[in-house]
Order: C-alpha cells, then structure tokens, then sequence
C-alpha cells in the first residue's frame, strides 16, 4: 500500500510540475500574444509595409517614433514671382494677423492689328476697359470698391524671364480712368467696365490712324502699358483672370463677349448716303509682361518683426506658424534630432514618416479661405528652396486639406516626408536641410492663408510619426 500511495504520490508530483511548466509557458505565450496584439493596434491597418525577406527573417520589429522634436518657425522670403499667371489681383486687406497688404497689377497692352479699317474715313469715338471678374474674392464686398487706371511711364522688363512681388515700375500718378461698384463674383454680371479718358483714347487712335505704329516694339515707344491701383478705402481684394470671358450687355440692345481687355470705338463716315460703319479694335493685356505688386505693412500685426532677415519662432508667436501667398511667408520645419534615430538599432529601415499640421482653432474659417493644396520643399539652411517634394522626379506632391469632419481639430494637412527622412539619415546628407511649407499655387494668391499649430499647440498640434524596422 506504501508503494501504490508512494506511486501515486509521484505520479502527482510529475502532473503539477508538468502542469505547473506548462502554466509558465502558457502564460510567457499569453503574455507575447498580447503584446504583439497591442503593438498592431496601435498602426494605421490602412497602411502596407513592403520590407523584403531578409527582414522578415531575422529578429525584427517595427517601432512608431513620435516624440522627435520639431522646431517650427514662420520665415519670409525676399521675392515671390507673380507673372505669368493670366492673374490681375487688385485690392488692399488689412487684419490683425498679417498686416495690411496690398495688390496693384500693372501689364503691357498689345493691340489686335496696328492699324485701323479705313483710316482715312475713321473718327473716334471712345476706349473702355472690361474686366472680367473670376469666382475670388476676399474681405468686404458689402461696401463699394474703388480702383483707378494709370498709364505707365516706364517699360516692364523682365528678370531672368520674371516679374516678382517687389518688381517696381512707375506710372502716373494722373489716373485716366476710376470706377465704384458693389463687387459681385460669381454671377453673370460680374464685371466691371470703366471708360478711360477722351484724350488718351484720341491720341492712341490718332497715332493708329496716321500708321506711325507697325509693330510691338515700336508700339511701346508711346503706349507701355497701364496699372490697375486700388483705392485705400478697399478692405478687399478682387481677383480678374486675364484668359476669361463673359458675354456682357453692353447696352440696353447689345451684348458683346468681353475679357480682361482695352477696346476702341471708332466708326467710318458716311460717304455717297451710306451709313456710317462702326469698328472695334481690342487691345489685349500681356500674359508674360503682367504682374502683380503686392506690398505688405506688418506693423501692429502679429506679423510686426518679420523680416526676410528675422525669422519668427512658433514658440513667440504662440506656439503658431503662418503662411500668405503672394508676400512669400512660408512655414518652416526643422527636425534637429533626426540623425539620433540611428542610433536606435544596429540595422533599421525607414518604413514610412508622415508630418500632419492643422489650422489653428479660431483660425479656421471662410475668412481665412485656408488654402488646398499646399506645396512643399526642401530648404536650405537660408531657406532657400533645393528642390521639391515628387513622386516620380518631376511631380510635385502636394496636400490637400482633409476637411470632411465636423470637428476642427481634425482639419488637417498630411506631408510625406519618408524619402527626407531616409536622405538625412544617409551618411552623405546634408544636415542643413529642413522643410519649407507654403501655398505656392497662385490661383489661391491672398486667399492662401493660414495659421498652423506647432507641436506644443495646445488645440491643433503638428505632429510628427516615423516608423522603424530594425534589428
């Protein structure tokens, strides 16, 4: 009976220790099930890392970063280049955010034919600029806007091929033409016609007339071109597309198909009891000597110690960054630690590194017209532009604004910053080199404009995820 009890006795010895072995394994098994199942849940199912054999055999795993410090700061460059847009934007704005700033758009005309349909018999009658205005606008279009027409005194000439923000030609200080109008976009109406002076339409038609023009060149000898300048009392900026066109009644049993043009009224005199003929000659708007000279006054606003020369951090702006198209206010992203994530394993692969920014609450409205898409570069360390973000070497990427929730702190921009990320951390990478962000398609000119939140924002914080595969 001692031996059988003895018997038993062991035979439940080895069952715990077996069951007591297994419970650990188990439990070590549990334990790695878990921790596996909390580190996928913590990324995003929709992405998909292609990361190649040699990687799946060894001892690998992925790790999110999402801690690396980013300094951010709103910088200013010297110039924008504002032509070649097919873009007139005239108007003045001013906010507490960025100051006043105001648009003139000054351009060369080029008359449809040199010379007039029987000359000998033309008498004139009136010039008249149209202006076809585009679907923008942006501040008060409550009250009555103003602007003036000047001849210019000076040829438009271009630099390396462009006219910039700052280009500063003269013009007469004598308007020769004005006009006040409630602006309407976006309806059939909307543009806006201003008779320009009796004499300057006379003496332009007399020296059509009399052939002493035959060419562009020698037109601009008389005639360089006109400005458009916008009266000080606007609080609004109106954008005229120069290739668009409406058909406009003219008068009460005409209507005439009018763009952004200059066009001449003449008719020929009876002869031998006919009737008298009536002739129009346009005088179209250059598209490559066109530009738009947009000034801006920073003082009182948030804006008052930007300079190209002085930067502003996000941290003395209230943990903000601001961008304004046309006046060349960037935001700028530096990641001073990045070479640190080298550190992290022996072997590693950048698997994906994604930047998201949002407008700042309070900012985030029709009033800021937050622009989409926004462009994005690789700067220098004098935030000069290196080159552009693109997906195949010449595509340019850019971010659209996801706006669809109803909640604020979920606007937000997305940047890809995955093969930056991969360059800095090779051996050869230039450190220096930072991200440059801005709203640099000119159809959202001035109406590109936005408050980012930095990373310590306390309502719409950038934030900055790389993930790792290293062993």
């Amino acid at each position: 009976m001692s031996r059988t009890n003895g018997q038993r006795e062991n035979k439940f010895f080895l069952n715990s220790s077996f069951l007591y072995v297994c419970g650990k394994k188990m439990y070590k098994y549990l334990l790695l099930c878990v921790s596996l199942l909390f580190l996928f849940s913590c990324e995003d199912e929709s992405n998909t890392y292609e990361v190649g054999s040699s990687w799946i055999d060894a001892q690998s795993k992925i790790v999110m970063i999402d801690t690396l410090t980013m300094k951010m700061s709103t910088i200013m460059v010297d110039s924008v280049v504002t032509s070649g847009r097919s873009v007139m934007m005239v108007g003045n704005i001013k906010d507490q955010t960025f100051g006043k700033v105001t648009s003139s758009s000054l351009f060369e005309l080029t008359p449809e034919s040199y010379t007039l349909t029987s000359p000998s018999n033309a008498v004139f009658d009136s010039v008249v600029m149209y202006l076809t205005n585009t679907d923008f606008y942006y501040g008060d279009t409550l009250k009555t806007y103003k602007l003036d027409v000047h001849p210019l005194a000076d040829r438009i000439k271009l630099n390396n091929g462009y006219l910039y923000n700052k280009s500063n030609f003269n013009y007469s200080s004598n308007s020769i033409g004005s006009t006040e109008f409630y602006p309407r976009p976006n309806t059939d109406s909307s543009y806006v016609k201003i008779k320009l002076d009796q004499s300057y339409g006379q003496t332009l038609f007399n020296t059509l007339k009399n052939n002493d023009v035959n060419n562009q060149e020698y037109f601009l000898n008389f005639y360089k071109g006109l400005a458009l300048v916008p009266s000080s009392e606007n609080n609004a900026m109106l954008r005229f597309g120069i290739n668009s066109s409406y058909q406009v009644q003219i008068s009460k049993s005409t209507k005439e198909k009018v763009s952004n043009i200059v066009r001449m009224y003449y008719h020929t005199i009876s002869q031998n009891g006919t009737e008298p003929v009536k002739y129009t000659l346009d005088l179209n708007p250059s598209t490559s000597y066109q530009y738009n000279k947009i000034q801006s006054d920073f003082t009182g606003s948030d804006l008052a110690n930007l300079t190209p020369a002085n930067p502003i951090p996000s941290a003395s702006l209230g943990n903000k960054t601001y961008l304004m198209a046309g006046i060349g206010v960037y935001t700028k992203v530096e990641l001073p630690y990045l070479k640190s994530l080298k550190n992290l394993y022996e072997n590693y692969k950048i698997i994906d590194a994604n930047l998201s920014v949002s407008p700042v609450a309070g900012y985030y409205s029709h009033q800021f017209y937050n622009p989409s898409p926004l462009y994005y570069y690789v700067g220098d360390k004098l935030n000069h532009i290196v080159s552009a973000y693109t997906s195949d070497g010449s595509t340019e990427i850019t971010s659209g604004l996801l706006a669809d929730s109803e909640f604020q702190n979920e606007h937000v921009y997305n940047f890809s910053l995955t093969e930056y990320v991969k360059s800095i951390l090779s051996e050869s990478a230039n450190s220096n080199y930072n991200t440059l962000i801005y709203p640099s398609s000119y159809m959202d000119v001035l109406s590109g404009k936005t408050v980012l939140g930095d990373q310590k924002n306390t309502t719409n914080p950038a934030k900055l995820k790389v993930y790792i595969l290293g062993y």
